[in-house]
């Protein structure tokens, strides 16, 4: 199988500062690099290939256990979930008209079930924060539940991933903007049918199988 062209040379973050993608001590500082990067699932491919075990690859940060990052490195590879570049806007304001509008995202024909809510959460995500508000760590240290109360056996529609900031952000919203934003969903509603504004760049429904579908209305509202 032809593998994919590589990008062209000093025109990605990592090629014009390589040493922040391999030091333990400043990879969290590229990973914005990274989920803002064109090449991302270029990347992940190339991680896959040649089984790398360390660095940051993909905003995959691997610390000597290639087997760890198979699972990010695959759904990202898959380019099912393009990552948006974190935003410095307020929670509560919306995207203008005026903005440009975000690639869509790509469904693949047939996804698998994941094992578990957890699991579907972490692949959905890339194991990176889903809320990406002002201040975002980035990183998946959480997960946060939609509802009032935690279901007994929570569903990937029920849940969403977030850094420790933007977990202690929601959790002082006001209910009423929680529920605007759909990290507050009622518990007379179906969470999978409630938007949610994913990572302040698009409007989505988080699905039961552990992906996305993707609202194309921009004037839509939870």
């Amino acid at each position: 199988m032809m593998r994919a062209t590589p990008p062209p040379p000093n025109v990605l973050p990592c090629q014009r500062d390589p040493e922040r993608w391999f030091e333990r001590g400043r990879h969290a500082d590229a990973l914005a690099g990274c989920l803002s990067c064109p090449a991302r699932p270029w990347c992940a491919r190339e991680a896959l290939e040649c089984r790398a075990s360390w660095g940051l690859w993909a905003g995959v940060w691997i610390d000597g256990r290639h087997d760890d990052a198979v699972p990010h490195l695959r759904a990202i590879a898959a380019d099912v979930l393009q990552q948006a570049a974190p935003v410095t806007a307020a929670p509560e304001e919306r995207p203008r008209a005026a903005e440009p509008v975000p690639a869509p995202l790509n469904r693949p024909a047939a996804p698998q079930i994941p094992a578990s809510a957890r699991t579907a959460v972490l692949a959905r995500s890339s194991g990176h924060c889903e809320i990406i508000a002002e201040g975002c760590r980035l990183s998946f240290d959480r997960i946060v539940t939609r509802g009032a109360m935690r279901p007994e056996s929570p569903a990937p529609p029920d849940l969403f991933a977030a850094c420790h900031r933007c977990a202690e952000m929601v959790a002082v919203l006001d209910p009423s903007v929680s529920a605007r934003f759909g990290y507050l969903v009622d518990g007379h509603r179906d969470p999978g049918q409630v938007p949610f504004y994913w990572r302040q760049s698009r409007w989505v429904l988080l699905d039961r199988d552990g992906w996305l579908t993707e609202l194309l209305d921009q004037a839509q509202t939870a």
